[in-house]
């Protein structure tokens, strides 16, 4: 008896079914659940169609410069760990040095709001 998927667990193994991944039982579990069910079978003939536009396009390389750039940040990231990840934020961060005033001017015209 081959065991029943709910749409989640059928939906949740597309991309093995596409890469023909699955072990025979699976797909076979997974192509009986498309056979019955309009609503996943309408979500795999759009997936294994995006798939496939996906796998028709011309692959580029990667200029050189690129590359080793985009190595260099996977290598920092690595070293760092979050701390690398936290600083490589830093640059799109609100200056405390401005916040702190903003906050304190908050303050004292919520405080003039209020006693007036």
């Amino acid at each position: 008896m081959e065991p029943r998927l709910d749409h989640r667990e059928a939906r949740a193994l597309f991309l093995a079914l596409a890469d023909e991944e699955l072990p025979a039982a699976q797909e076979q579990a997974v192509r009986g659940h498309l056979d019955g069910c309009e609503e996943c079978r309408q979500g795999w003939d759009r997936y294994a169609r995006t798939v496939e536009r996906v796998r028709s396009v011309e692959r580029e390389k990667a200029p050189p410069a690129l590359a080793s750039l985009v190595a260099g940040r996977v290598r920092r990231q690595r070293r760092f760990g979050l701390r690398g990840l936290h600083l490589a934020h830093a640059n799109h961060r609100f200056p405390v040095e401005i916040l702190i005033p903003l906050l304190l001017a908050a303050a004292v015209g919520a405080f003039l709001l209020m006693s007036s």
